[in-house]
């Protein structure tokens, strides 16, 4: 392998390094994450993890009437509805600082391989005694060839 590549190769090995320490810490952060959702204007207050499990429920008094419990449900449907799509909304934002990352490697390989550069799985389709691997094999393509 010429030295200009291997040095290339080296360096984005360095930077899926770094994007994997920046996956952790991303992962660390969205755990942490709460989003509270509002229903009826605020009388039902609905709170979500990072994970999206409902870990909150705060219910106004002046909204439960036991002769219409569909209102409520609705309402604290509402609520948490709400909480999930805040809470995703903030998921998406952490995640989209490392996606911008992951997309530069892809163009670094992609302009490697397309330069002469040659990609070489880690592991073998064989095992160590020479035997074939028992994995199966890759399925047919939607344009019926095998690739």
């Amino acid at each position: 392998m010429p030295e200009d590549s291997r040095s290339s190769y080296e360096a984005l090995a360095r930077r899926a390094e770094r994007m994997n320490q920046d996956i952790s810490d991303v992962r660390n952060r969205i755990g942490e994450l709460e989003a509270t959702g509002h229903g009826a204007g605020g009388l039902v207050r609905a709170t979500v993890s990072g994970e999206g499990r409902l870990i909150g429920l705060e219910i106004d008094p002046s909204l439960i009437d036991p002769e219409d419990p569909q209102t409520l449900s609705e309402t604290v449907i509402a609520a948490v509805d709400d909480a999930i799509r805040t809470v995703a909304e903030r998921r998406a934002e952490q995640m989209s600082h490392m996606t911008g990352g992951l997309a530069d490697i892809i163009d670094q390989l992609h302009q490697a391989h397309t330069s002469g550069g040659r990609v070489v799985p880690k592991t073998s389709a064989r095992r160590s005694d020479g035997r074939p691997s028992r994995l199966p094999a890759p399925p047919d393509w939607p344009d019926g060839k095998t690739r």
